[in-house]
């Protein structure tokens, strides 16, 4: 059964990349930049504290969300990153479904998608060959399919995705209906007993969790992202919650 509701299926940009002849160079460890730059700029003062989040900090908080999430779900189904940028996330998720291969926990695993207008007002140098880079860098290509899109109209069915993943992305789109579109795009993808993992700025998680609630989404969680994350000023927040299994 396929993941996409749409015709054509998008190009993955991780196949024509493994495809070229004479392909680009490929660092020796993956590069993220910085997120946002404006935002280093106008948070002055405290700019040591974004600095540090988005270099170390951000790494940090997803690790340990992804350990203790990764108990939850079968890693070997399909997961999904929204906003995916340079691949932090999306990475991340890539080298558990190695590590299921190469520890025998698993003969086979469905990949990781990545998703993202990859814009690099949002993030430096922000484009999908750079995640393409980041993935060779760590030989991660063959556990991951990337595609230009946006959250606000997903190109995979219902009920496609054990994991949802999405990290300081949903608050840069316009206005609080779209926000909370991404939400419902988010949700609409994830499986019936599957998760959505979100963080980000504090001020927008407030809205995404209670999205979730009018959804009837159950065993929701938000709570401090703590100070690894502190852009500046902002704090960021986590988001956790589970979709209900349909009854009959």
């Amino acid at each position: 059964m396929s993941l996409y509701r749409v015709s054509p299926i998008p190009i993955d940009h991780i196949e024509i990349f493994r495809q070229q002849t004479s392909p680009p160079s490929i660092p020796s460890s993956p590069t993220y930049g910085i997120d946002a730059p404006l935002g280093l700029i106008a948070s002055l003062w405290s700019a040591p504290l974004y600095l540090y989040a988005t270099l170390s900090g951000k790494f940090q908080v997803w690790e340990a969300l992804l350990h203790d999430i990764v108990k939850d779900i079968d890693l070997s189904e399909p997961c999904l990153d929204c906003g995916c940028g340079r691949g932090m996330v999306l990475l991340m998720l890539a080298r558990l479904k190695k590590e299921l291969i190469s520890n025998g926990v698993r003969t086979s695993t469905l990949p990781v998608y990545g998703i993202d207008i990859f814009n690099s007002f949002d993030q430096t140098s922000n484009s999908s060959l750079s995640t393409c880079q980041n993935a060779a860098s760590t030989e991660l290509l063959e556990y991951i399919i990337l595609h230009t899109g946006t959250f606000l109209d997903l190109p995979f069915a219902d009920d496609s995705f054990c994991l949802v993943t999405s990290s300081l992305a949903i608050h840069n789109v316009s206005n609080k209906e779209e926000k909370q579109g991404a939400i419902r795009e988010c949700a609409r993808v994830t499986k019936p007993g599957g998760w959505l993992l979100i963080v980000d700025l504090k001020g927008s998680v407030a809205l995404y969790e209670n999205t979730l609630r009018e959804l009837g989404w159950h065993s929701i969680e938000r709570k401090w992202a703590g100070m690894k994350m502190m852009y500046g000023m902002w704090p960021c927040e986590v988001l956790k919650g589970s979709k209900p299994l349909r009854t009959t």
